[in-house]
């Protein structure tokens, strides 16, 4: 599950080649975040994210262009009732993830401040 804090929409991402969906701007309050994807198998260590950074036609018209990011982060532990893996999108292209046994984040409520 996505989530952005970030000024522009996401429009794809994907987490080791496994596609996550797309983001509007700013999805990444407590209790929301984008669409779910499924069933991906991931494994431990590092993984590398990949998002293409939208434009809107306001965007295009003050010449702003599509962006294509990627970064290698640390894939977290993760525990037996954990099932969805959450990618939070965060200003100056880092991304944070975690595991919950639901759809609520656990680094939702810290990262909401940002």
């Amino acid at each position: 599950m996505g989530h952005s804090y970030i000024d522009r929409p996401i429009y794809s991402f994907w987490v080791d080649g496994n596609w996550g969906g797309n983001l509007s701007a700013y999805t990444g309050g407590l209790y929301t975040g984008g669409g779910t994807t499924c069933c991906w198998p991931f494994q431990s260590g590092t993984v590398e994210v990949v998002w293409i950074l939208d434009v809107t036609p306001e965007d295009i018209e003050s010449g702003l262009e599509e962006e294509r990011h990627s970064i290698t982060v640390s894939m977290p532990s993760y525990s037996q009732e954990d099932q969805y893996l959450h990618v939070h999108f965060l200003p100056d292209n880092q991304v944070e993830l975690a595991w919950s046994p639901d759809l609520q984040s656990p680094l939702s409520e810290r990262l909401r401040d940002k």
